[in-house]
């Protein structure tokens, strides 16, 4: 609490459970949490403003590694310092982990039910998030000002070039209309990038045009970077005692295992579905981990928690690794790796956001403030079509079938975005009702 007394939380309390609250109910992992973080940091607590959170945005979406966990890092890194950075990226990860290592521990008592239990919420609670991603689409558009179609037309753009194919695909399913299509498409990363070098080329074309670039630059001044090399070297050290442990515990082979956990999570470009194609190659074609257990045991309860996929599959393979000795050298493992993808990914956002902090009053970065965020809302249309077809394929073993849940789901994000908009309900309480609804239905029949 507030040491004045006052009965108010402190900064760091405040931001620590804002990354707590968004860590449990953070489905859909990676961008679909954009506007979940926005909505606890930046609207609800005041902790971070606009501007910041988008540098935060742009930073955690060019740098490989679990998106959320950097966004918590940066923001702890802002809020306080880099101690605070550690703990709030290790927060964000840590709920969807517990679960991952809890529901693998009992997945011999308790069987697929568990899981089965999980995936049916995860309806409800997609159609939840995909509210929060409305709500953040509109704010966005709503700032726009005179620019606003310029922006509905890089949204639409960016939508169709990342998610073309499911948002057409979803089109048809919605109609009842079998549709089998692969339109050409762009990841997450390459879309970023593509606007980057857009939005950069006009900016400094614009600049020189005006004969500002120069000036700007004069009068540019340097931050101080302390922090964030402090925060660089905190996350390897993190990573590097994660590393260790696996050392420790399996000698070679264990140092080899976690070195790969590090060297994944800094390879990882285009979201938590491409590190499951990453952790495939590192870990499944290199016979460290059977392909059958990584399928139909790790990749669905990863997918059915809440938080970043790859820190979910990285402590699973951790766990994995140590699972034939005993369950508890299963769950330390799962907890190094934890640390290991954490920290290496973090490790390598932090110098990034430092260096864009300093830049941050330039010309070209002010341009990218600006015109990134319209393509980010194309690229959570993409990501809201993606989890309408995950839910729908949750209900082709059910009686409710695919295409009644994709229109309860549809009804359901109507109903709360109006909610959500006019504030009427809590957005716990229609999570909770949302994800209680979806699996006792799913489950009934």
């Amino acid at each position: 609490m507030d040491p004045r007394g006052d009965g108010r939380p402190s900064v760091v309390s405040s931001l620590l459970q804002g990354i707590a609250t968004v860590g449990v109910i953070g489905f859909g992992g990676g961008s679909a949490l954009i506007p979940v973080i926005d909505k606890e940091l930046v609207q609800n607590r005041g902790l971070l403003d606009d501007s910041t959170y988008t540098r935060h945005t742009i930073v955690a979406n060019i740098t490989p590694g679990a998106l959320p966990v950097k966004l918590a890092a940066a923001a702890g890194l802002t809020v306080r310092g880099p101690l605070v950075a550690v703990v709030a990226a290790l927060l964000m990860a840590m709920p969807g982990v517990v679960g991952t290592l809890g529901l693998m521990a009992a997945s011999a008592a308790l069987g697929p039910a568990a899981v089965r239990a999980i995936t049916y919420a995860s309806v409800g609670i997609a159609a939840f998030i995909i509210v929060l991603l409305i709500g953040y689409i509109l704010k966005v558009h709503a700032q726009a000002g005179s620019r606003v179609w310029a922006y509905v037309a890089i949204t639409v753009v960016s939508a169709l070039a990342t998610g073309g194919t499911a948002i057409v695909t979803l089109l048809a399913a919605l109609l009842g209309v079998p549709l089998s299509l692969h339109l050409p498409r762009l990841s997450a990363v390459q879309l970023i990038v593509v606007a980057l070098l857009v939005i950069v080329v006009v900016a400094v074309v614009g600049s020189r045009i005006k004969g500002q670039g120069s000036s700007v630059r004069r009068q540019q001044q340097r931050r101080n970077l302390a922090p964030t090399w402090r925060s660089t070297a905190l996350f390897a050290a993190l990573a590097a005692a994660g590393i260790g442990v696996f050392a420790m515990m399996a000698g070679g082979k264990g140092l080899e295992l976690g070195a790969l956990l590090a060297l994944s999570a800094v390879t990882s470009f285009g979201g938590g579905e491409a590190y499951i194609g990453v952790a495939d190659g590192f870990f499944v074609q290199e016979g460290l981990v059977g392909r059958e257990v990584f399928y139909t045991q790790l990749v669905p309860i990863a997918n059915a928690l809440p938080g970043p996929i790859l820190v979910k599959v990285g402590a699973g393979v951790g766990y994995l690794a140590g699972a034939e000795v005993s369950v508890a050298r299963a769950l330390t493992l799962g907890a190094a790796a934890m640390a290991i993808t954490v920290g290496a990914c973090c490790a390598v956002a932090m110098p990034v956001l430092g260096l864009y902090e300093e830049l941050k009053d330039h010309a070209v970065v002010r341009s990218i403030g600006t015109y990134i965020l319209p393509v980010i809302c194309g690229l959570l249309i993409a990501v809201a079509a993606t989890m309408l077809e995950v839910s729908a394929a949750v209900a082709v073993d059910t009686r409710v079938g695919p295409t009644v849940v994709l229109w309860a789901s549809i009804a359901a994000i109507a109903v709360m975005t109006w909610l959500h908009v006019g504030k009427r309900v809590p957005d716990l309480a229609m999570l909770a009702v949302a994800g209680l609804l979806s699996l006792g239905a799913l489950s009934w029949w």
